[in-house]
């Protein structure tokens, strides 16, 4: 689905030939894998700009900061969408606004209780990865003591899950994506040793799931298309490399 960049080569000239919209971040999984899954999933076709943090010891963001005002982004921030002459940032805007154009049920927005307990997920999920990811970003962790940290705060979303479907009832919404990432993040943290799935197995039966909906199954399992990216960006302590 996705076609990968510098973000040098995208002009103008090049941006209106396209009918594709453009994902724009850090050459790492960050925020932009959930946005890749759920664009994937309602079968949009993207492209990317991708930027690459410098190696240390000074883990350079020029390759972001030199360019990001001219991006033509009323507010730059990684990571953007450009849809033909629309652009825009925040992850839950982009979010949002792919499901509104794309694939409107992902919003819940027919049923009130539905779309509340929906906006509700997305809340509680951004919460926890924030946790996790700056987590990652801390000298004084290692990848033991932050599953240690980390894991019980899974329990309440493992218990839900054993009673439905998907993180916010029995209908897939925006939070999915994000969640199943955030899953697959957690399962690296620790160190790929199935604590995570061995203490909450529901979150493994859902995280397969997730994994087996149309279009995700040939992106993430089965295909190269999905991008082969750390978690983190290099300067982090705990996922800045596919090995670390």
């Amino acid at each position: 689905m996705a076609g990968t960049d510098h973000p040098e080569e995208h002009g103008p000239a090049k941006r209106a030939r396209s009918s594709k919209p453009v994902l724009g971040y850090w050459k790492i999984r960050g925020l932009a894998s959930a946005i890749r899954y759920q664009l994937t999933y309602s079968g949009v076709a993207f492209d990317e700009e991708v930027y690459e943090q410098g190696d240390g010891p000074d883990f350079s963001r020029a390759a972001w900061n030199d360019v990001k005002n001219s991006q033509g982004l009323s507010y730059p921030n990684l990571p953007y969408l450009k849809d033909g002459d629309f652009a825009l940032t925040e992850s839950a805007a982009i979010h949002r606004y792919c499901a509104k154009k794309w694939c409107p049920e992902l919003l819940c927005d027919d049923d009130l209780q539905a779309y509340g307990k929906a906006e509700m997920m997305w809340g509680v999920v951004c919460d926890i990865k924030a946790l996790v990811t700056t987590r990652c970003y801390r000298s004084n962790y290692d990848r033991r003591a932050l599953s240690e940290a980390m894991l019980p705060r899974f329990a309440t979303i493992a218990g839900e899950l054993n009673k439905q479907q998907f993180i916010a009832g029995d209908r897939l919404c925006c939070a999915d994506f994000s969640f199943v990432e955030l899953v697959e993040m957690m399962d690296f943290i620790s160190e790929g040793d199935g604590v995570l799935f061995t203490q909450f197995p529901s979150i493994k039966r859902y995280r397969d799931r997730i994994f087996a909906l149309p279009k995700l199954k040939e992106y993430y399992g089965e295909g190269e298309e999905c991008p082969k990216l750390p978690f983190n960006n290099k300067v982090a302590q705990i996922g800045g490399s596919l090995e670390d």
